[in-house]
């Protein structure tokens, strides 16, 4: 009678063994992908982040809703340099002339431009992002007769007007 007893009891452990050691090596695989996926979207974001002037060169352009943004890139050399103009429904437009650098996934340079007769100059960043550009808006500070931001790190790109390249 012992002798049954303990050949179920081992019955019951090699079932119990047969399911717990697939599950522990599913588990174990799963965080073992997981890392892997990780690893790999980083590499592949670091990839997206590596852009040059020559592949952002080109025309952008954000149209919604009578508000209008038009930027249109040229290459020169590591820098990025054209004419941006804003077009808001309402307010005043201003044109002016873009130039800025790819610094990480931003495009960051200064706007020079002409609004109300008034000559101005202000730090601009657009986020490079899959659909085109998508500018970055944060506190400012008056040095040296230009805008600039006061800490790059706290942009907001949440605005949803997304330049997008022509």
């Amino acid at each position: 009678m012992r002798y049954n007893n303990k050949k179920k009891i081992n019955m019951r452990n090699i079932a119990k063994s047969l399911f717990v050691v697939p599950a522990l090596l599913f588990s174990m695989s799963a965080c073992n992908n997981s890392g892997q996926e990780t690893k790999d979207n980083k590499q592949n974001d670091a990839v997206a982040d590596e852009w040059t002037a020559s592949e952002l060169a080109g025309k952008y352009v954000f149209d919604e809703n009578g508000d209008t943004i038009l930027l249109d890139l040229k290459s020169q050399n590591d820098s990025l340099i054209g004419p941006l103009s804003y077009n808001f429904q309402e307010k005043d437009k201003n044109h002016g002339e873009f130039r800025g650098v790819i610094k990480d996934s931003l495009l960051v340079g200064e706007y020079s431009f002409m609004s109300e007769g008034v000559n101005s100059v202000r730090e601009t960043v657009f986020g490079i992002v899959p659909e085109g550009l998508i500018e970055g808006f944060g506190d400012v500070e008056e040095i040296d007769s230009k805008f600039v931001f006061k800490n790059m790190d706290s942009l907001r790109f949440d605005h949803g007007m997304i330049l997008h390249k022509k």
